[in-house]
């Protein structure tokens, strides 16, 4: 996989901590000048595959446009709903589809959590046919999923494979014993700009210069 051969390389020169936090239309109107006092990056939503579709976030485009005048570096999600590969890659469709003329200087991701896609045994194969296709599109695609998910259920094929963005709340270290790269570290953060509770994150690599000197994620 060309993008986390560069991942490793990069990371090794560019090992820091990058604070920073994710958002969806949940948050509402954003200030984002206000954001950018504190958090350098910011994953958006860029939609769900609720029932089957394409649920695009009401928010994505403002929060992108935004957010990027503002000086914040930006990723984006997608919130899986697929029940079988073939659901998998059309959720891949619907994202490329809302990434299209856009430039992200942060990695754009999978997020995993629905307790029926783990109890039918698809996860590692809904997420390695949904990264495919984003990969071939010369995107650099990672997985998001709680921390319990990625020790018990992952397996090294996509472990070692994807850039990981673990979810564990209220802990000072993660449990979970492999390598992550973003850490989702408490759903119930405040930030200047937004009102009410927003997910706050930390980044251990400096994705920007992997992105900008491979041509990735629309560069």
């Amino acid at each position: 996989m060309k993008a986390i051969l560069f991942l490793f390389l990069f990371g090794a020169v560019f090992s820091v901590v990058i604070q920073g936090l994710d958002v969806s239309s949940y948050q509402g109107t954003i200030d984002w000048k206000a954001v950018a006092k504190t958090k350098k990056f910011a994953i958006l939503r860029a939609g769900t595959g609720h029932n089957g579709g394409d649920n695009k976030d009401s928010k994505f485009e403002e929060n992108y446009k935004n957010a990027k005048a503002a000086g914040v570096k930006v990723g984006a999600y997608w919130y899986s709903y697929a029940k079988s590969v073939e659901g998998a890659k059309k959720e891949a469709t619907y994202f490329l589809q809302h990434l299209k003329g856009k430039k992200f200087e942060w990695p754009v991701y999978y997020d995993i959590e629905e307790k029926s896609q783990f109890s039918a045994g698809i996860h590692n194969d809904i997420a390695k046919a949904f990264c495919k296709i984003l990969e071939e599109k010369n995107y650099y695609c990672g997985i998001y999923a709680s921390g319990s998910r990625w020790s018990s259920n992952f397996d090294n094929t996509v472990r070692n494979k994807y850039t990981v963005w673990i979810a564990h709340w209220g802990v000072k270290k993660p449990s979970y014993t492999g390598t992550y790269h973003v850490w989702q570290k408490t759903s119930d953060g405040s930030v200047d700009g937004i009102k009410g509770r927003v997910d706050l994150d930390e980044s251990y690599i400096n994705f920007e210069p992997i992105m900008k000197s491979k041509n990735l994620n629309g560069y």
